[in-house]
């Protein structure tokens, strides 16, 4: 979730609206506006407001790895990124098994590696559940 999201999804939380919030920071609408476009960015002294109205430290506001709502934590987890790392991996894992075959003059090596290339992305999820 980005700033923006963040800052938007907050907002509805309260069920205020931009007008609303902008008066509680002492800025215009417009500048509430462009926050949650993620256009414009409000300054330190702004942050510290937002923090202390949705009582949410500065770290949990700002941070786009993690988010902490309301006294949970979820992992935000970039699907669309998580899925062209492993049609990559995929891909990629089969060129070299491959190109291994081919280069060793071994068919049985590059069927193995190319089939070995495809089940990457499921060793690596695999690894991680581990951790």
């Amino acid at each position: 979730m980005t700033f923006s999201e963040k800052l938007k999804y907050l907002r509805k939380e309260k069920e205020i609206s931009q007008e609303e919030l902008a008066k509680v920071i002492h800025v215009t609408r417009q500048s509430v506006s462009k926050w949650e476009t993620g256009t414009a960015y409000p300054d330190m002294e702004k942050m510290k407001i937002l923090s202390d109205f949705y009582k949410i430290s500065l770290d949990d506001l700002m941070n786009t790895e993690n988010v902490i709502i309301g006294g949970y934590q979820q992992e935000v987890v970039e699907e669309d990124d998580q899925e062209d790392l492993e049609e990559n991996l995929n891909v990629g894992g089969f060129v070299i098994g491959i190109g291994l075959g081919v280069v060793t003059g071994n068919f049985l090596l590059g069927t193995a590696g190319g089939l070995i290339g495809l089940g990457l992305p499921y060793l690596i999820r695999s690894f991680r559940k581990i951790r």
